[in-house]
């Protein structure tokens, strides 16, 4: 199962890589249009005389340099269109066609999350099984537990300090009562109980070091979606902002008013926050796909496993 999951995240990161690079060739055909249609304006200008041979020669050399990053973002293009290819076991010949635009935006993460939909990992479960082993406990998947908090809470924050390993299916056991409970705290290991074997000893350090790395992966995908969130609006405004002052040294220059070097400096402006735009578009999604791989699935718990009929009793 976690390995369909992980070949369908890359699959998915891979698509997303080759849908961006695919946005950003449009967006460099565009500047390079708009790029010459400046050298048009500084050949017009020299002609009626209010020109000079520098506007035509910083207009042509702009548009060189989009012309060479637009080759760069098409051999990207390409090695990404190239690596989906052999994902889908196709032959790298970059000649699939991905979508134009990126799928819509992810909805925000629900809040609340259980924390034992981090159980479902496989290196979690690996590490669960060590524990009941070097224990004898009879369960071996039940015997260790991940600390019952919210992942979500607070929309972003999650603790990780508090490990608990219970035995929920020995009767002997009351609900609340805990088998084992590694604190750690600055770096230290602190237990309950008594832990008499180095085999143990290393199968709960173990533990705690997998449940702490898979806290962590979960706590960067969903700050690092945040921050692209929080980007998403703060380049939108951005680029308004950006585009409304292109347009005006753009007509400044076309009526004689101001120099072209203005215009290329907005121009790059303008050009430098659509690319950062769209990369902070495909960050969401591509965290998104590592959020689910951190938590070993969706968002909604595995279903239980349907009880097994007792045996009809004879009479």
């Amino acid at each position: 199962m976690y390995a369909r999951q992980s070949l369908a995240a890359q699959v998915a990161r891979s698509w997303f890589l080759a849908t961006e690079a695919g946005m950003q060739e449009e967006m460099a055909r565009a500047t390079i249009r708009e790029s010459e249609s400046l050298v048009g304006y500084a050949q017009t200008r020299l002609r009626v005389g209010v020109g000079n041979e520098e506007d035509i020669s910083i207009a042509r050399a702009t548009s060189g340099t989009y012309r060479d990053a637009l080759r760069q973002i098409q051999l990207a293009r390409q090695q990404a269109v190239r690596s989906l290819e052999l994902l889908l076991g196709r032959y790298p010949a970059a000649t699939l066609d991905v979508t134009p635009q990126l799928p819509r935006q992810p909805d925000t993460v629900p809040g609340g999350l259980p924390s034992e939909l981090l159980e479902r990992r496989p290196d979690v479960i690996a590490a669960e099984r060590r524990v009941a082993a070097a224990f004898n406990r009879m369960h071996e998947a039940k015997a260790a537990r991940l600390p019952r908090i919210g992942l979500t809470t607070g929309v972003s924050s999650i603790s990780s300090d508090l490990f608990v390993l219970t035995d929920r299916d020995n009767p002997v056991w009351n609900a609340g009562a805990n088998l084992l409970m590694p604190i750690f705290r600055g770096g230290a290991l602190k237990t309950q109980v008594e832990i008499r074997t180095a085999e143990q000893k290393q199968a709960v350090a173990n533990y705690a070091s997998i449940g702490l790395r898979a806290f962590g992966e979960v706590e960067n995908a969903l700050a690092a979606e945040i921050a692209a969130r929080e980007r998403d609006v703060i380049l939108t405004e951005t680029l308004g902002d950006n585009q409304r002052a292109f347009d005006i040294v753009r007509t400044q220059f076309r009526v004689g008013s101001t120099d072209l070097r203005y215009v290329s400096q907005r121009q790059l402006a303008l050009n430098s926050t659509t690319t950062s735009l769209i990369h902070a578009r495909t960050e969401q999604r591509l965290q998104r796909v590592n959020l689910h791989l951190a938590l070993g699935g969706s968002f909604e718990p595995r279903p239980a496993a349907p009880a097994t009929p007792s045996a009809p009793s004879s009479k």
